[in-house]
């Protein structure tokens, strides 16, 4: 499986943040229509210690015990931004958790697509029942936020596993990526 879209690198980073071990998360996308794009992953889990910053970012690295897998996330998201011009960084402190930020020059050859933004908040939230998901998307001017939480309240703790209601979310999500203009159609 390869990381096509910046989107599959929202995807990989909330996934780091749910195995961290966290109650509580944020994502914060931000675009400038035509040329930036930038996403930031925050989260209060375990958390990770400064002198193993610096190893994260090698592919051969991994703190996942259970089957053999290397750590191609981070150095694939950190390659990424950069080749576009873009930034990377990571913040973290051992108990406190970690925030993950990255950046994207959309006008460059080398800018992998966004991908399909509702739904990859739609996975986020999804994720895992355990982690209250905090989401903010700007476009340009405009955005929306939410939480998983949200979604709770108005349709119930079984929201994201009762199949009728998550359809619900997930057209939620397509109709406010419309209401941005960030999406033409919905399928």
């Amino acid at each position: 499986m390869g990381l096509r879209t910046i989107c599959d690198h929202i995807l990989d980073i909330a996934q780091n943040a749910v195995d961290s071990g966290t109650k509580k998360a944020e994502l914060k996308i931000q675009e400038k229509r035509g040329y930036s794009f930038s996403f930031s992953v925050l989260d209060w889990g375990k958390g990770i210690p400064s002198e193993s910053l610096e190893a994260v970012l090698d592919p051969f690295y991994t703190e996942k015990r259970k089957k053999v897998k290397f750590g191609l996330g981070l150095p694939m998201l950190k390659f990424a931004a950069e080749t576009t011009g873009g930034t990377f960084d990571i913040c973290s402190k051992l108990g406190s958790g970690t925030e993950i930020t990255a950046s994207f020059l959309l006008s460059s050859v080398d800018c992998q697509p966004v991908g399909d933004i509702p739904s990859t908040l739609f996975a986020v939230i999804t994720m895992n029942d355990d982690v209250d998901w905090t989401v903010e998307r700007v476009l340009d001017e405009d955005g929306y936020t939410f939480s998983s939480s949200q979604f709770r309240e108005a349709l119930g703790n079984d929201c994201f596993t009762f199949p009728v209601k998550m359809k619900m979310i997930l057209r939620i999500l397509q109709e406010a990526e419309i209401s941005l203009g960030g999406l033409s159609n919905v399928y």
